[in-house]
């Protein structure tokens, strides 16, 4: 790419985060635009180009913009991922006993570094930064305490363990091959009697086989056991069985990237593998899950069912399984899914906008990401006590998306990943004045549904 190219790209960027930071856009006009900027960044494979558009994928791409800034350092191996909540990332962090490094994100106060220092200690923790200053702060950490090691020690490590568990493996296989090797006819010998060594060989069995059953459990913490390997587009995912004991689950298998393993807070991937091979002539269907006080979990992405009914069946055994729930399902094409699936907010998009509702609980509300909506209440009014059924009431102008009524429903957690939400737009013709207007003509305290409801009535009059 030379240097002509790159400014016209340049400039587009541009303008493009102009548009989204400073214009009112529709969910399918940010999802578009958000497809651009993915597109662009594809096309700059050069090291130097990509640090220019670190901060552009930043502020668009958080998940993607922290992967990509993990693989160029020297401690990739020992990333735990990017995370938006503490308790998350902490759990995540703590439930591995060697040092390792996470990244916080919060769309405003930017991002932080949690690092564990050596095995079994605290995290240490950064200061709010950009992705440069807290990286900064990590090697200081890494220079006073040599917390981390680099990618290369860890596969030295691995390779020596490797050599290690190579003969005995191969030792034990070969006692494991009992039959006598053929010989061609022409050269016939004389095979030696093998009723005494088969009957050694049996009474050794089980030792043997215990031997080898403690070499595969050594050689899967290495690299975690997989039944197959499927390609989501440029991501290598790999099958494990969702639910080993039932048989009628048997073939469904959840799908784990390897290099995005930050996803599995917000989304489940599964796939019906009766035919892997063909799996995008099938319909993919797209799921939000709750638990049982109606919290959101994450989205359900279900790959390779043949039809509806058997999805709806598929999506519920699974969700039950976990004791969650479905609340609304839908279809999506893979070419509108591919593109998004590894970040929260561009699948939220997809959900929203591009794809068809198939089926939805009685009452079904959407849920949007707390990320995407700032919390603070603009209006001042009492409002009604809420439970976690409650949605928010929120109204969109320009590039922001404020709070009209929700205070008592986000003062019952402050750490979901989305909420429900019914969503109001400046272009409706709804402004806060008229908000206000009708707050003032309804019996205090107030019903989110009852406000939603009388602004409704007042657009459509």
């Amino acid at each position: 790419m030379n240097a002509l190219e790159k400014a016209l790209l340049v400039k587009e960027l541009h303008q493009l985060l102009d548009g989204l930071e400073h214009r009112s856009l529709s969910f399918f006009e940010i999802a578009k635009s958000k497809t651009r900027l993915i597109e662009i960044f594809r096309l700059c494979d050069d090291p130097i180009f990509k640090k220019q558009i670190l901060k552009f994928k930043s502020q668009t791409q958080p998940q993607q913009a922290a992967t990509d800034f993990a693989d160029q350092t020297p401690f990739k191996l020992s990333y735990r991922g990017l995370f938006r909540q503490d308790g998350t990332l902490q759990q995540a962090l703590y439930q591995n006993t060697e040092s390792g490094w996470a990244i916080l994100y919060h769309p405003a106060q930017g991002w932080k570094i949690w690092l564990i220092p050596a095995p079994n200690r605290s995290a240490l923790i950064s200061v709010w930064g950009n992705l440069a200053e807290i990286y900064q702060w990590m090697l200081e950490q890494q220079q006073r305490y040599s917390c981390l090691k680099t990618d290369d020690e860890l596969r030295q490590k691995a390779v020596l363990l490797e050599r290690h568990l190579a003969p005995i493996l191969t030792q034990t296989e070969t006692h494991l091959n009992l039959s006598p090797p053929l010989v061609p006819e022409q050269n016939q010998i004389n095979v030696p009697d093998l009723s005494t060594s088969n009957q050694h060989l049996n009474n050794q069995l089980p030792h043997i086989l215990k031997d080898k059953q403690q070499v595969i459990t050594a050689k899967k913490q290495i690299g975690k056991d997989v039944l197959q390997s499927l390609q989501l587009g440029p991501y290598l995912a790999h099958l494990y069985p969702v639910d080993e004991k039932n048989a009628a689950a048997q073939e469904l298998h959840g799908l784990e990237i390897p290099a995005l393993p930050e996803i599995s807070q917000y989304v489940d991937l599964l796939i019906h593998a009766a035919d892997l091979k063909n799996w995008q002539q099938h319909p993919i269907y797209l799921a939000e899950q709750v638990d049982t006080q109606n919290c959101f979990m994450k989205y359900l992405v279900l790959f390779g069912a043949e039809n509806k009914n058997q999805a709806v069946d598929l999506m519920h055994r699974f969700t039950q399984h976990y004791q969650h729930r479905i609340v609304a399902i839908k279809q999506i094409s893979w070419e509108d899914l591919a593109e998004n699936f590894t970040d929260f907010e561009a699948l939220f998009y997809s959900y929203t906008e591009k794809a068809a509702l198939l089926w939805k609980n009685e009452n079904y509300v959407a849920f949007i990401p707390a990320q995407l909506f700032q919390t603070q209440k603009i209006i001042q009014f009492k409002e009604i006590p809420a439970d976690f059924k409650t949605p928010l009431l929120l109204l969109k102008e320009r590039q922001k998306i404020r709070v009209i009524h929700g205070q008592n429903r986000l003062n019952l957690s402050r750490t979901e990943l989305a909420y429900p939400y019914f969503l109001l737009e400046r272009d409706q013709g709804v402004s806060w004045q008229l908000i206000q207007n009708i707050i003032t003509q309804l019996e205090s305290p107030i019903d989110c549904n009852q406000l939603y409801e009388a602004i409704q009535k007042h657009i459509s009059d």
